[in-house]
């Protein structure tokens, strides 16, 4: 999750990790849709910044880039926004040297985020093994396209988790598409709170684990949407019975439970039996209870 900073720069900063330094890094910018804007970078995490033009990417210009100067390196904006659509980065097809991508924001967002948030964050970055999630946790609404192909073709992450979408009421289509699809080292992803949830668009979380062939763990929060609605994330056949999901409370445990049926959305991405969701606490308190016996 992204560290909360008041007093920072600018709204958002990506801090990013480099194996070396060396090369260039790519960006590029959404703001509802592709969009030209100004970014800031530097070296380190102090110090004065660059600014730096970015171009709106087309499929007839390369994108944007800047000098990996530093094994750390810093990327800044302001939301500067557009009605309800903010500007984000996107550090997509960078396919070697970075490693970890840190976020921090001036303030946790809230009420409503308009179209392609956070889309594509870090789609391709093949040799990424840590990478964090804004602060959405007082966000109720969001458009289209909410971090769609965020994580996707991340193919060295081990875990992914998600941000807090618990206050969330409506979302519009492809909401979380394809975020961690072809993460083929995956073994640990988190699955949204959609407790709040009562709207949803089209392809809901469409493929969002598709070919995660490493699969061994979904984390699960409050049943939230999924109660009453089979939502296919497209998990690979071949992990049954090596799919889990973890819970962190008994209410929780029997309501993912209740959807490990045909037609249900643990069934459909093979979870096929009540005792593969586990309370990942209950080993815990006994452990506790039969220490404080002995």
């Amino acid at each position: 999750m992204a560290t909360i900073n008041a007093s920072q720069d600018y709204d958002f900063i990506s801090t990013l990790t480099f194996d070396s330094a060396s090369g260039n890094c790519n960006i590029e910018l959404n703001r509802g849709s592709a969009y030209a804007g100004t970014v800031y970078y530097r070296a380190g995490t102090s110090g004065s910044w660059t600014s730096l033009s970015v171009i709106a990417p087309s499929i007839f210009d390369d994108p944007t880039t800047f000098p990996v100067s530093s094994t750390t390196m810093q990327v800044a904006n302001d939301w500067n926004k557009s009605g309800n659509d903010y500007m984000t980065q996107s550090f997509k097809e960078q396919s070697s040297n970075l490693t970890e991508i840190a976020i921090s924001q001036k303030a946790v967002l809230s009420g409503v985020i308009g179209n392609n948030f956070m889309t594509a964050y870090a789609r391709d970055c093949s040799s990424l093994t840590s990478l964090s999630v804004p602060d959405t946790s007082s966000v109720t609404s969001v458009g289209d396209d909410f971090m769609r192909f965020y994580s996707m073709d991340c193919s060295s992450l081990t875990s992914l988790s998600v941000p807090d979408t618990s206050s969330i009421t409506s979302v519009g289509d492809f909401f979380m598409g394809l975020y961690a699809k072809d993460c083929s080292s995956l073994t640990s992803l988190s699955v949204p709170d959609t407790s709040s949830v009562t709207s949803v668009g089209d392809d809901f979380m469409r493929q969002y684990a598709r070919d995660c062939s490493s699969l061994e763990r979904l984390e699960l929060p409050e049943i939230g949407w999924f109660a009453s609605n089979n939502v296919n994330w497209s998990v690979p056949s071949g992990r049954l019975n090596n799919l889990k999901g973890y819970v962190q409370n008994e209410t929780d445990l029997s309501d993912w439970q209740g959807v490990t049926s045909s037609g249900e959305t643990l069934h459909t991405n093979y979870i096929r039996s009540t005792s593969d969701v586990i309370n990942e606490n209950a080993f815990t308190n006994n452990s506790n209870f039969l220490a404080f016996m002995q």
